[in-house]
This record gives C-alpha cells, sequence and structure tokens, in this order.
C-alpha cells in the first residue's frame, strides 16, 4: 500500500475519531477508540493487510453512518479506503 493511501487513510480515521467523540456517548466512543487503535496498529505494519483493514474501517464507518453530523466523514473514509483499495461496504 503506498505511503499516500496510508495517510489519506489516517486522516479520514482522525475525523472520524473526532465526530464520534462530539455526538457519540462514553461507551460507544470507548468502542470506537479500540477500533481506531487496531487501524493504527495494522498501518503501521510494513505491508497492512486490506481485508484486515476492511474489517475495522467498515466497523468504524457503521457506527457513525447513522450520525448526521458524521456523513462527510463517512463518504472521506469510503473514499479514502476505495482508493487505497480496501473493500468498502458504503450502503446506506
Amino acid at each position: 500500500m503506498e505511503r499516500a493511501h496510508i495517510d489519506s487513510i489516517r486522516e479520514a480515521v482522525r475525523k472520524a475519531e473526532r465526530a464520534a467523540r462530539a455526538a457519540l456517548d462514553s461507551c460507544d466512543v470507548d468502542d470506537v477508540d479500540e477500533v481506531i487503535a487496531s487501524v493504527e496498529q495494522e498501518l503501521s505494519r510494513p505491508n497492512p493487510n486490506k481485508n484486515t483493514l476492511s474489517t475495522y474501517l467498515n466497523s468504524l464507518a457503521r457506527s457513525l453512518r447513522s450520525l448526521p453530523s458524521a456523513q462527510g466523514v463517512c463518504d472521506q473514509l469510503d473514499s479514502a479506503m476505495r482508493d487505497a483499495g480496501v473493500p468498502t461496504t458504503s450502503a446506506r
């Protein structure tokens, strides 16, 4: 995976984290934090596994899709995933 794709995913994840902290309760934020930690761990590998990233990133997107304030963040996350060749389930 190219460095630019990793950076794009990381930026989208940072925005998703901010959106979650602004709109979700603390229990849900804790769950989001766990997913983000797993994403960061995978992205730090020399060759991140796209299927593993797909699992975590799609979970993150599902956590935010119902929030009207996070639609732009979900779109950015989906776009970063598609650009990197990470399978996405962008159903709304």
